[in-house]
């Protein structure tokens, strides 16, 4: 079995990657699609976990306006970003992990 392993995004700790995985799932069924996520702590730890992704440059571009949910081209639920050139990108939370 392998060894659990701790994991740290922005300012929250998690035991094990797992954990983080379920509070990323958790925050991107608590919004309806189209909705722009709008708590503060939940924007400030997507932008925190955005910049772990193998590819958070082309993912952030001209920098992050905001985050919202919409389905993927593959028609499951997922997290985008808005750009401030309103050019939008989807990114899987699992590749933040």
């Amino acid at each position: 079995m392998a060894k659990a392993q701790p994991i740290t995004i922005g300012e929250m700790h998690f035991r094990k990657k797992g954990d983080a995985l379920v509070h990323l799932k958790e925050m991107l069924n608590k919004y309806n699609l189209e909705e722009q996520v709008s708590e503060e702590l939940d924007d400030t730890f997507l932008r925190n976990a955005l910049t772990r992704h193998p590819k958070a440059q082309e993912k952030i571009g001209v920098g992050v306006k905001h985050f919202f949910v919409r389905r993927s081209d593959h028609g499951t639920r997922c997290f985008w970003v808005r750009r401030y050139d309103d050019s939008v990108i989807s990114f899987s939370y699992k590749n933040c992990v």
